[in-house]
């Protein structure tokens, strides 16, 4: 009989091998595009379960397609803007797959970070509450007139109408967003960020009514509230640019031209706008008048709004949606251009 020792040894090589590992099955790898039917979780690990920073998919979007975890498969692996990591897998009855090539400009996630994580909470939804928030450039220059966009040349197209400030989803901010970014959007580095992912009409509309984009404002107000629209970033500039352009249809703008070097009261705006979007669309903006050059001056009026904000909902009844805010300052200065 073999000694004790040895078979000991025999026995402890067959327990090894029997519960050695099988190889791990290879992914699959795969092109074309992925597009999300529901806001289904993506995972870093569908084995575990694991998903950080709670990301999911937003519907609709596209996202590029990596690879699938076998054949049949039962997940993909996407590429998703803005998770860390990015490459996340997702159910097969996600959604469907697209045509081939990656998508051309594929969507952040719609993300609700952890308590621990930087940004605030964000809902899976889309937010129902946003300000529009609109400038008087002349004003905002003349507080700021070392920016690109104050030069004589640049105030030309804002020099006698509203600009483009942004539009905010109430109150979630830096959906999905890395660290290092958000900390270098809160120093004003905005040269660091990101470049927004536009097609060229929706960035020529925006070069024209946003003078900020001299400055890269876009890229600051995409990564801080644009990410938490559930869209892409042609739609969510395309409503803001739409309402703006709605705004300056309105009795509003005459108002304004009529009034440059002068005092404007809250009264006359809330009265335009009433004239222009409704009954009591007037009780749903704000002023902001700073101190500025020994005077009050109109920077900014926003605008509360409610419901489908990136749906078709026209502007008036998103503004009678909203609830009534607190009217801001009674009365400022609009000052000229280059003033």
């Amino acid at each position: 009989m073999p000694p004790r020792s040895s078979l000991l040894l025999a026995f402890s090589l067959v327990g090894v091998a029997m519960i050695a590992p099988l190889p791990a099955r290879a992914e699959v790898p795969m092109t074309g595009s992925f597009v999300a039917a529901r806001a289904c979780p993506a995972e870093q690990s569908f084995n575990k379960h694991s998903n950080p920073g709670d990301v999911r998919l937003v519907p609709n979007q596209n996202y590029a397609l990596a690879a699938a975890n076998n054949t049949p498969a039962t997940h993909y692996l996407l590429i998703v803007p803005g998770a860390s990591p990015e490459r996340r897998w997702v159910a097969i009855d996600c959604g469907t797959v697209g045509n081939a090539g990656a998508a051309a400009n594929p969507p952040p996630p719609v993300v609700t970070p952890a308590p621990n994580r930087p940004g605030k909470t964000a809902s899976t939804r889309q937010p129902t509450h946003y300000v529009l928030a609109l400038s008087w450039e002349p004003a905002f220059c003349a507080a700021h007139g070392d920016k690109p966009e104050c030069s004589v040349a640049a105030q030309r197209d804002s020099a006698t109408r509203l600009s483009l400030h942004g539009l905010w989803p109430d109150p979630n901010e830096y959906c999905g967003v890395a660290a290092r970014d958000i900390a270098a959007d809160k120093a004003g580095h905005w040269s660091a960020l990101p470049a927004v992912g536009l097609d060229a009409p929706t960035r020529t509309r925006l070069a024209r009514r946003m003078p900020g984009t001299q400055s890269l404002l876009e890229r600051h107000e995409w990564l801080k509230h644009g990410t938490c629209s559930g869209v892409d970033a042609n739609t969510y500039f395309g409503r803001a640019l739409d309402f703006l352009e709605a705004v300056d249809a309105s009795p509003v703008q005459p108002l304004l031209t009529a009034s440059i070097g002068g005092s404007l009261s809250r009264n006359a705006i809330q009265a335009a706008f009433d004239k222009g979007f409704g009954r009591g669309a007037g009780d749903r903006i704000r002023l902001s008048c700073p101190r500025q050059n020994g005077e009050r001056q109109i920077t900014e009026i926003t605008v509360g709004l409610q419901g489908d904000v990136m749906g078709a909902t026209p502007l008036p009844a998103l503004i009678a949606a909203a609830g009534p805010t607190n009217g801001g300052c009674d009365v400022g200065n609009l000052p000229a251009a280059g003033r």
